[in-house]
């Protein structure tokens, strides 16, 4: 009987391995991006062309972006900066506008108060040549050592000495129209009413022309006629004017006479 020897056993074992490591062997060989003729344009010489970049290229290309960007950051500082100074230029704009609006509003209000004013004064100085004139006439027409005003007598009025109006001798009658208004005289209002004044005397313009009225009750005049007097009822004082009563008050510093009974 033949003996078995372990020898061909021991070489089929080997090439089994063998055969089995030679397909590892070719794909270790093959390039990372894909082998062959397909990726690097190889011949079928079996030479193998390695696609895709270096790690070590793109290494350096992250540093430079990274190099781009730190430039860049001055910039961004830059970009904040000039923001910053076109808030505060806003900033001062508006406030340079508020004090322009300003001025404007005190120099109106200026203008208004001279306007007042002026008015005012040219009011004052009115009043003061229509009671300048007043005592001129006065002066001028003296009449028996004593001047009386026009006086009421119930009817119509006395006509002042002085108006030389020879028509109205007998007294201006109530309802009268004349065509001329008298020497001197003041323009009074009640409500809405318009009167002139002089010398005790009353009137209401209608059209070209005056007419003679009743002293209206609550006409308040800056002067009273002569010949008045003086009354104290129930503690206070009252001015008769021919049966004509005026009370008297201030009124913007200035003592007035307001027609309360007649």
């Amino acid at each position: 009987m033949k003996s078995f020897s372990p020898r061909p056993l021991a070489a089929l074992f080997a090439l089994l391995l063998c055969v089995g490591l030679f397909p590892l062997d070719i794909a270790s060989a093959r390039p990372r991006g894909g082998g062959g003729a397909r990726r690097g344009g190889a011949s079928h010489s079996g030479s193998f062309n390695r696609g895709g970049a270096s790690p070590r290229v793109n290494s350096s290309v992250n540093l430079q972006n990274r190099g781009n960007i730190q430039q860049n950051r001055p910039n961004r500082q830059t970009t904040i900066q000039n923001r910053q100074g076109e808030i505060t230029d806003r900033q001062g704009n508006r406030q340079t506008t508020r004090q322009d609006r300003q001025g404007e509003r005190t120099e109106r209000t200026d203008i208004r108060q001279g306007e007042r004013t002026e008015r005012t004064d040219i009011r004052q100085g009115e009043r003061t040549d229509r009671q300048r004139n007043r005592q001129d006439f006065i002066d001028d027409n003296y009449y028996g050592g004593r001047w009386y005003g026009g006086g009421w007598y119930g009817g119509g009025y006395y006509v002042p000495p002085g108006w030389g109006w020879a028509t109205f001798t007998t007294g201006l009658i109530i309802g009268a129209t004349i065509a001329t208004p008298p020497p001197y005289y003041s323009t009074v209002y009640v409500g809405s009413t318009t009167y002139i004044y002089s010398d005790g005397v009353f009137l209401q313009p209608s059209g070209s022309s005056y007419v003679v009225v009743r002293p209206p009750v609550g006409a308040v005049v800056t002067y009273l006629p002569e010949g008045c007097t003086m009354l104290q009822i129930n503690n206070a004082t009252y001015y008769n004017c021919s049966d004509i009563y005026y009370q008297p008050f201030y009124q913007n510093g200035n003592t007035v006479y307001k027609v309360v009974q007649f």
